[in-house]
C-alpha cells in the first residue's frame, strides 16, 4: 500500500482510471480495478478484487468487501455495505445504509463449510434508505425498493416493491425506465452530468 496524501491509501496494484478523484481517508487495496471519472468518497473502503466502471461514484464510509463488479454510471451513497460476489449492474442508484448479505448461515465459530451466495442487482434499479437484500436476490432492471425494505427473494424487472419482507406492489412507469427494451430507450449521460433518453435504431 501506499500512503497518499490527506491519508489515503491505495495499493501499487490498483488500477484507477483517468479523472477519477479518490477523496481523503479511502483505501483502496490490491487488485481493485476503477474506472474512468468516479469519485471514490471520504473514508471509503474498497477491499481486494473490487471491479468500478466508469463515471461511477462510491459513497463516503461505504464499504465493498471486494471480489465484486460494480457497474459504470453507478451511484453508491453513504454509510453502505456492498458484499462479496455481488454484482451491480450499471445505471443502479443505491441510497444510504444499505447492506446487503451473502451468507444464509453464519459459520462464526461453527463446523460447517461456509457458502457464499452474492446478491444481483440489475440496470436501472433504484434502491432507497436503509435497504437489506439476502443473499442469492435478484433486483430486476429498473426496479424500484421502498425505503426500510428486506428483500428476501427476486425482484421482477420494472416492479416497485417494500415492506419486511418486500412485496411487490406495483410496476415503474414507463417513462422513470432508463432501459426500454420494446423502445430501444438507452440512457446517455450528457456533458453537464445530467442523464438524457436517446432512441437508437434496431
Amino acid at each position: 500500500m501506499t500512503f497518499l496524501s490527506n491519508g489515503r491509501w491505495v495499493s501499487d496494484d490498483a488500477k484507477i482510471g483517468d479523472g477519477t478523484i479518490v477523496q481523503a481517508g479511502a483505501v483502496i487495496e490490491e487488485d481493485c480495478v476503477i474506472g474512468r471519472n468516479c469519485r471514490i468518497g471520504y473514508h471509503a473502503v474498497l477491499r481486494r478484487g473490487t471491479r468500478i466502471g466508469d463515471d461511477s461514484i462510491f459513497g463516503t464510509l461505504s464499504a465493498s468487501e471486494g471480489w465484486n463488479e460494480i457497474g459504470s454510471h453507478v451511484t453508491i451513497h453513504s454509510q453502505c455495505h456492498i458484499t462479496e460476489d455481488a454484482k451491480i449492474e450499471d445505471w443502479v442508484f443505491i441510497a444510504p445504509l444499505f447492506c446487503g448479505a451473502n451468507t444464509m448461515r453464519i459459520v462464526h465459530g461453527r463446523d460447517y463449510q461456509l457458502v457464499k451466495e452474492g446478491y444481483t442487482i440489475k440496470s436501472g434499479a433504484r434502491i432507497a434508505i436503509g435497504v437489506n437484500v439476502l443473499p442469492a436476490v435478484t433486483i430486476g432492471r429498473d426496479a424500484l425498493i421502498g425505503a426500510g425494505a428486506v428483500v428476501t427473494r427476486d425482484i421482477p424487472d420494472y416492479a416497485i416493491a417494500f415492506g419486511s419482507p418486500a412485496k411487490v406492489v406495483g410496476e415503474v412507469p414507463e417513462d422513470e425506465r432508463l432501459y426500454d427494451v420494446r423502445a430501444h430507450i438507452l440512457p446517455q449521460q450528457t456533458e453537464h452530468g445530467r442523464s438524457m433518453r436517446v432512441e437508437t435504431s434496431s
